[in-house]
Formats: C-alpha cells, structure tokens, sequence
C-alpha cells in the first residue's frame, strides 16, 4: 500500500475533472475498470473489503489505516478503479484530501 499526497493544484483538477478523465483513464492495461465516484458500488464491495482486510495481531495504525480507506471509498467525494488480474491493484484519488492511495493485495 502506497498513500501519496498531492499539490493543492491537482486537487483542484480532480475536484472536477473533465469527461476524458472518466472515459479514458486508467487504461485497459492498468485497470479493468475506468474512474468510478464514490461510494463504491455495491458489485465491487468485495474487491475493496479483498484489498483492505483486517487480521488478527495487525498494530492498530493498520487496522486505521484500513478503517480510513474504506471509510473514504463508501462515501462521496472520491473517484476509484481497479485491476483484479493475477493480483489486485486498488487505486483510490481523494480530492479534499490530496491523496492517492494505491493498494496490491496478492494473496
């Protein structure tokens, strides 16, 4: 997993991005499926509780740091996409936070 902040510059492109953002990216060699708003959808709750599990003995800022993203992904305001090939890549842009979080579970 890999959260990486962003400039208040790109927050604003992402707080409205254009129509090509949704209709182009990611592309079909990074994602299966292209920028889809928060929450997430009901058909792709099992890839996100897939890519933010909680097991026993985890330290708590794990256990947080899942808590956040799914907290983040079931409610509006955010854009997700996903690749669920040989292992399963999660990417999550958060405006108003400036984030992108980018998750691999391969299990």
């Amino acid at each position: 997993m890999d959260i990486y902040k962003f400039s208040k510059e790109t927050a604003e492109y992402f707080k409205s991005p254009k129509k090509e953002f949704f209709d182009n990216f990611p592309s079909k060699e990074l994602a299966d499926i292209k920028w889809t708003r928060t929450p997430v959808k009901e058909n792709d709750q099992n890839i996100l509780e897939f890519v933010t599990p909680t097991y026993g003995g985890w330290k708590k800022e794990i256990i947080d740091r899942q808590d956040f993203i799914r907290k983040i992904a079931n409610q509006p305001g955010a854009y997700y996409s996903y690749d669920d090939g040989g292992s399963t890549n999660f990417y999550l842009i958060v405006p108003d936070k400036r984030l992108v979080i980018l998750i691999n579970h391969n299990m």
